[in-house]
């Protein structure tokens, strides 16, 4: 039997999912000690991603080294509001300690990125999302120094599973989706005919699954390449699960988010009002980083284990459908 592949981050969302999608006996999962688990039978180990050794005793971390046959590196901290030396910690800093760790073993490394590396054309480096991209970014150029072989997974947003809906946690993405169903982003900072890049929680596994089962190298994007929505389509359907919930909400303007940053915000100032103020930067750190006027790379469809993702848009409706339930997301008249 082949030795196992340490997943980092294991209690995350994209974590969780990887472990479900390799089961039980392929990985040993990475949880911080006060962290979330996962579900199943995965084998789990307490440590921490900032801290040499991974927070791990000698003895601990050597056994660890001769089990192992690769690591996928899940564990990232994705939250904007955050400081910036803590993102930089996690992310950056953590990925070289679980890189060494990689080295010390002697096995493949593979390192959970992001399309936040990606920045469109014409657009600049502004809001609260930098410091997660920066961190990203040094992240990747520490893995292209390896000495051992290794790969760079940049991932698109991540919704909930496919035919459930359901994700152990709602992330940023959740936050616009909000806004669009309550009416509270009568602006939305993305650029018409703008593509919003989205997948699957449960794509995403498979995809990663797919790329190191076959032992890819180099650097890949796991993405919905031309099969992305447009922010109308995006909009669309948040509006429809609206509709579907006894809502009137009037349809948002679309405006590139350079013009909000660069002309509405600072022109207006305080007289926007605190809350859309929040909402029109919320959005501009979100959804403003990723919608490009074209699509991105993507996996090919013949990649042995992994097919065509699923629709988008009824992957969108499902996870609509779970975060209203979960999120209490009430109809008009009724507190939100």
């Amino acid at each position: 039997m082949a030795h196992p592949l340490l997943v980092t981050g294991a209690g995350g969302v994209v974590g969780q999912s990887l472990v479900e999608c390799f089961g039980p006996g392929r990985v040993i999962g990475l949880v911080r000690p006060a962290g979330n688990r996962p579900d199943g039978a995965a084998e789990l180990i307490a440590g921490d991603v900032t801290r040499p050794r991974l927070g791990l005793d000698a003895p601990a971390y050597a056994a660890l080294a001769g089990r192992i046959g690769g690591v996928l590196h899940s564990a990232a901290l994705t939250s904007f509001t955050r400081a910036a030396a803590d993102i930089h910690d996690v992310n950056a800093t953590g990925t070289a300690h679980a890189l060494r760790l990689a080295e010390d073993a002697g096995v493949p490394f593979h390192l959970i990125s992001t399309i936040y590396v990606h920045r469109r054309d014409g657009s600049h480096e502004h809001g609260r999302s930098r410091p997660y991209r920066e961190s990203k970014r040094a992240a990747e150029d520490t893995v292209r120094a390896a000495r051992v072989p290794w790969s760079i997974l940049r991932m698109s947003l991540v919704i909930g599973d496919s035919a459930t809906g359901s994700t152990p946690r709602f992330q940023g993405v959740y936050a616009a989706m909000k806004s669009l169903i309550t009416g509270g982003a009568p602006v939305v900072p993305v650029a018409a005919g703008s593509y919003v890049d989205f997948l699957p929680r449960d794509h995403v596994a498979r995809s990663v699954r797919a790329l190191v089962d076959s032992g890819a190298l180099g650097e890949h994007w796991i993405t919905a390449g031309e099969r992305a929505l447009t922010i109308e389509e995006f909009v669309e359907r948040c509006l429809g699960y609206a509709r579907r919930q006894g809502r009137t909400v009037p349809r948002p303007r679309l405006v590139d988010s350079e013009m909000v940053h660069r002309l509405i915000i600072p022109a207006f100032g305080d007289s926007i009002g605190a809350d859309l103020r929040k909402r029109l930067e919320l959005f501009t750190d979100i959804l403003g980083p990723l919608a490009t006027d074209r699509t991105l790379p993507r996996l090919p469809d013949d990649l042995p284990g992994l097919g065509a993702p699923p629709d988008l848009g009824a992957c969108l409706d499902t996870s609509l459908e779970f975060f209203g339930t979960r999120a209490r997301l009430a109809a008009t008249g009724t507190p939100a």
